[in-house]
């Protein structure tokens, strides 16, 4: 009877074996694995573990490594722990099996080997479930043994050790022993691999940090496995078991004990192992995060790339330093700067005070996050252009009155658009380029109404703005909201003699096995869209403005070109300005568009902006050479030849000291750039038509 029944079983395992024969050894989902940004100082096949500037993960963190980059000791240590006939057995291992039920039946808890082999774990890990059912098991010996017919033994073997858990967060080996003791994999010793083995069934509760006493049985539960097969000696036990996992010892520099096991830290929840938070990294993450998605799709940062950015830690904390200390002050406002080299590389960008309170970006209008905000007088070189384009020259001259107004042009319905200069300023006669230093509103009303409102939009994309512009006559005065990156590109076209290169960020990306996938060399997008005439007389207008206009606070050692830029009452402040190799725009504001009152005055571009972008660009122009401006007057027709400018007349016009009444689409300014009536101040810009930009609630430059 007995014999009967056995073979009735036996039979009965043969037909479910046949069954279960049929299962197709599924297809193998790649791993994910960590993908690593690096700043511009790291070479090309250099980004990793070492030197990146943060690692992007999403729930796992792993680097995958080849079979010769494990130690012996590492292998050693995994096969004694967990399957010691690995390169025995064909997937599954009946003695092994055999002696997991008999030191269960003995209560035998010194050893940890189960019946399962690394080949049944990691079929169980990658194609199946964790539950516990007969049919699972079943099914995991026969993957087990396809996958042995299909991979070599150290393929099987390292793609385990790739997927398995570790705790921390860390997946695969690479991860853990970065993790645990902060090295590479390849350099770990003994007891750090008899820790990782011990690490493999339960990492969290085998933690030395939490429960050093469970740790201490794991690893030594590990070497002893070890001696039994041969390894290592039962002395080199000894002494791997005896390394604590906090020395006692004390640094030759008086410096606190020194951890042999890596204290846990908390993960952050955007980003990994983050360099340069203080100067603003996180900003940087998120914008290269958003670009690989784009280029890459949603799972870019768990494909294991290797990201290599223009991300310039120098000049980055440069530019940090330049807004924080002079928006030092618990009242100050917002800033944000933009720095773009004659690459076309972004290499500084401040975007915000605290990523963990706010990751709205706000250098990059709505692409960060938030919205634009109008430029104000910033936008009137690219006007200026528009305006040269059309072969008029700076010579060309025009009424300068205190306001001025234009039949059939409404600020709003019903309303005439009446723009008007600061203070109610009258300038009588004035050149396009005298106008330009003292940012006179009224003379660029003119240059508008000459040239029309769409060539203003038209030459502001050309030039690198992507923000959408409405053509309105207002638009001549910066109404149109921008972010502080779109500044900073159209006056690098400026720098560039009109060739526009598009900002780029992300210089170059690789896969995880060194290979290609992105190279700015290849793709960067840079084209001649001005005439060089043209765009070396608006740097020969915007020298002056520094040297004698509404931006001479913000004078280098060395030439430069810029213009300020304020927006009713005081919400927006700007100054963009560049040499020939560096093209910086910083922008000041409120959260909300308020009056900016800062340190007792009303902020306007030609002080605090102006300020900041000197602080930087010192820095950044330290060691460049001078540049060498060509003198330009590109528009052969004077328009107006006629009017004398009042700059060649020997009397002076006294500017009135009060806005008309009527007009409410200005609001006086008081720039402290300038202190008489030759060298005016920054005038304001008018309101926008219908949707104004002033009610922009969220700023981001």
């Amino acid at each position: 009877m007995f014999f009967a029944l056995a073979v009735l079983a036996t039979v009965a395992a043969g037909g479910a074996w046949m069954v279960l024969n049929t299962i197709e050894l599924p297809a193998e989902v790649e791993p994910i694995e960590t993908t690593f940004v690096c700043d511009i100082d790291v070479a090309p096949g250099e980004c990793g573990f070492d030197n990146a500037l943060a690692s992007l993960t999403a729930a796992e963190e792993r680097v995958i490594v080849d079979y010769e980059e494990l130690p012996s000791v590492l292998v050693q240590a995994v096969l004694a722990t967990e399957d010691r006939n690995f390169f025995d057995h064909g997937g599954i291992d009946p003695i092994g099996i055999t002696r997991a039920v008999v030191r269960d039946v003995l209560g035998d808890s010194t050893s940890r080997q189960g019946g399962s082999t690394i080949t049944q774990q990691y079929v169980k890990t990658v194609y199946l479930s964790s539950e516990r059912t007969l049919d699972r098991k079943l099914r995991e010996a026969v993957l087990a043994v396809k996958l042995e017919q299909r991979l070599d033994k150290r393929e099987i073997l390292t793609r385990y050790l790739n997927q398995i858990y570790f705790g921390r967060g860390a997946y695969g080996v690479e991860a853990a022993s970065r993790a645990y003791f902060g090295v590479p994999v390849s350099d770990l010793q003994l007891y750090q691999a008899a820790y990782l083995a011990g690490l493999i069934r339960s990492p969290e509760s085998a933690d030395a940090t939490q429960d050093p006493e469970e740790a201490t049985r794991r690893v030594q539960v590990t070497l002893d496995a070890m001696v039994e097969e041969g390894y290592i000696t039962a002395e080199q036990a000894e002494q791997a078991a005896e390394v604590p996992w906090v020395s006692e010892a004390v640094a030759p520099d008086g410096s606190p004990q020194v951890v042999t096991i890596r204290p846990r830290t908390e993960k952050q929840a955007d980003f990994n192992d983050v360099k340069y938070a203080d100067i603003g990294s996180e900003y940087w993450l998120e914008w290269i995060r958003s670009q690989l998605r784009e280029r890459f799709g949603a799972a870019a940062q768990t494909q294991g790339l290797r990201v290599y950015t223009t991300f310039d830690p120098r000049l980055q904390r440069a530019a940090t330093e330049a807004v924080e200390e002079t928006l030092d002050e618990p009242d100050a406002p917002l800033g944000s700067l933009v720095s773009v080299d004659d690459f076309g590389r972004v290499r500084a960008m401040v975007a915000g005070r605290d990523f963990s309170e706010s990751k709205v970006n706000l250098a990059l209008g709505r692409e960060g996050g938030g919205s634009g905000r109008p430029a104000g007088s910033t936008f009137k070189p690219l006007a200026l252009a528009a305006f040269v384009e059309q072969d008029y020259s700076i010579e060309s001259r025009f009424q300068a009155p205190r306001t001025t107004s234009f039949p059939g042009v409404f600020a709003s319905p019903g309303e005439l658009w009446k723009p008007a200069n600061y203070g109610g300023s009258s300038y009588g006669v004035q050149t396009v380029e005298e106008a330009t230093w003292s940012s006179t509103n009224t003379v660029y009303a003119g240059i508008v109404d000459t040239v029309g409102p769409q060539q203003l939009v038209d030459m502001a994309e050309r030039l690198g703005v992507r923000s959408e512009l409405e053509p309105n006559y207002s638009l001549v005065l910066g109404s149109g909201e921008v972010s502080v990156l779109d500044m900073a590109s159209a006056y690098s076209t400026f720098a560039a003699r009109g060739r526009h290169t598009e900002p780029y960020v992300i210089t170059r990306v690789e896969d995880a096995a060194g290979n290609v996938l992105f190279d700015i060399g290849e793709e960067v997008v840079s084209e001649q869209v001005i005439d060089e005439g043209v765009a070396d007389t608006v740097t020969n207008v915007l020298l002056g403005v520094i040297q004698r206009g509404t931006g001479t606070a913000a004078g280098l050692d060395v030439p430069a070109a810029g213009k300020t830029g304020t927006t009713d009452d005081n919400k927006d402040a700007w100054f963009t300005g560049y040499t020939c190799r560096m093209t910086t725009a910083v922008w000041m504001g409120n959260d909300t568009p308020t009056e900016m009152v800062y340190q007792g005055r009303k902020v306007t571009g030609g002080s605090f902006p102006a300020r900041i972008w000197r602080d930087f660009m010192l820095e950044a122009t330290d060691d460049s050479d001078d540049c060498d401006y060509v003198g330009a007057d590109y528009g052969d027709e004077v328009l107006n030849p006629s009017m004398v400018p009042a700059s060649e007349t020997t009397t002076t016009t006294t500017p009135t000291t009060t806005e008309p009444e009527e007009s409410t689409t200005t609001t006086e300014v008081d720039d402290d750039s300038a202190t008489t009536t030759t060298t005016p101040t920054e005038s304001t810009t008018s309101s926008t038509p219908a949707s104004s930009s002033t009610t922009t609630t969220v700023p981001d430059g």
